[in-house]
């Protein structure tokens, strides 16, 4: 990375500022989700303007519409279907009430747009549309976990997203702590137009999960809904379902996602991982031996699986994005080798090595380490790309 370069990435950790602390878990989730709506209410309609701007004609505003309300009826129907565990159908009940709840808090009910038409197939266009409307949007990044000698497990993630001038998408960098399931405290990382979920968040001391954005073909199911719908889901309830079996109860899915989950139960730390796109889920764990690890960027893993016919990529971006997992590749060789991993993570975070696809550039907003340990759990967050004189967001239990 050139001197410039390390310039730029300063110049956007000045202006994106630290890390802000938005903790509405006192409230319950849906009073919650209406605060956060308010706190982002400014950013949350510059980003929906440029959104419809980017659509450009009334026509195709009004197909977004449609799709949301298309979304949002899938999404009502799957949570009455017979036999469905009641677990997850109050999850469903309590995702619709926060997304309900966060457009009232941003109020837009109020918003215009030249290209926003009032009505759409004789039906007033509601905040809850726009709001859909906005959760269709999935965000890339890495995320890589490394099993220690102990048996505890390292997580670590870059949110990355391409802004082409500093505060098209992020005004501030929030984390928003709530009231999740069973009473639990769950705390995300925030893009100002997503509700939490598809970033990293954690929920108590016993489960983290990082989410990766994957490439994939359109598809056109009757009932499909959005990744982002389990990405909050999951958040939401921890560690009391399987992302798989979420997943496959939920699916299909209009996009796709690469979700990576570490849980202790019983004294044991172990991970899930799984990617969902379209009709498809492909399921993972890591290995209980040390030194073991996964790593995922936006493409899937193996190619070879049925989800791997999911994937609707350039050969140049697989390219990039495969470089990237033999770059981590050659890193964990060194920490494998290692009696303690977690120094030489951040290390590895620290990196300029591979220019644009470097850990340390210019798109990342923020970044996690979480080690999940069986008696202890500590996590690390902080804004921009990565440096060793980071003031960081910290969470111990």
């Amino acid at each position: 990375m050139t001197p410039s370069e390390r310039e730029l990435i300063q110049q956007f950790k000045h202006q994106l500022g630290p890390i802000i602390h938005l903790d509405y878990s006192g409230d319950d989730s849906a009073q919650a989700h209406h605060r956060l709506g308010q706190n982002a209410r400014a950013q949350i309609h510059k980003i929906l303007s440029g959104r419809l701007d980017a659509l450009g004609e009334t026509a195709q505003v009004i197909g977004q519409i449609r799709r949301a309300c298309k979304y949002r009826a899938a999404l009502q129907t799957k949570s009455q279907l017979p036999g469905l565990d009641e677990t997850v159908k109050t999850a469903l009940r309590q995702y619709s009430a926060c997304l309900s709840a966060w457009a009232a808090g941003a109020q837009l009910a109020d918003f215009r747009h030249p290209l926003l038409p009032d009505n759409v197939d004789q039906f007033s266009v509601s905040a809850n549309d726009l709001a859909t409307f906005l959760q269709e949007d999935e965000v890339g990044c890495q995320t890589g976990v490394i099993r220690e000698r102990d048996g505890a497990v390292i997580l670590w993630h870059t949110e990355e997203d391409l802004e082409t001038c500093p505060g098209q998408r992020f005004d501030q960098l929030r984390l928003f702590s709530f009231r999740a399931a069973q009473g639990r405290i769950s705390t995300g990382f925030i893009y100002p137009d997503l509700l939490p979920g598809p970033t990293f968040g954690w929920q108590g001391r016993d489960y983290v999960q990082a989410i990766d954005t994957l490439h994939v073909k359109p598809v056109d199911f009757e009932y499909a809904i959005l990744p982002n719908t389990l990405a909050w889901l999951s958040l939401y309830l921890g560690t009391s379902f399987s992302r798989e079996k979420l997943a496959k109860l939920l699916g299909p899915f209009q996009g796709g996602y690469s979700l990576t989950s570490v849980a202790q139960k019983d004294g044991q730390v172990s991970v899930e991982k799984i990617e969902y796109a379209g009709d498809q889920v492909a399921a993972s764990s890591l290995a209980a031996e040390a030194g073991g690890y996964l790593f995922q960027t936006n493409v899937i893993r193996d190619l070879s699986l049925p989800i791997g016919a999911q994937e609707q990529t350039s050969a140049e971006s697989r390219a990039w994005n495969e470089t990237r997992m033999a770059r981590t590749a050659r890193f964990m060789k060194a920490i494998q080798k290692s009696v303690t991993a977690l120094p030489l993570i951040f290390r590895m975070l620290y990196s300029h090595s591979g220019g644009e696809s470097a850990y340390c550039n210019h798109d990342v907003k923020a970044y996690l380490v979480c080690r999940m340990a069986a008696e202890r759990t500590s996590i690390r967050v902080g804004s921009g790309a990565p440096a060793p004189d980071d003031e960081l967001f910290t969470y111990e239990e």
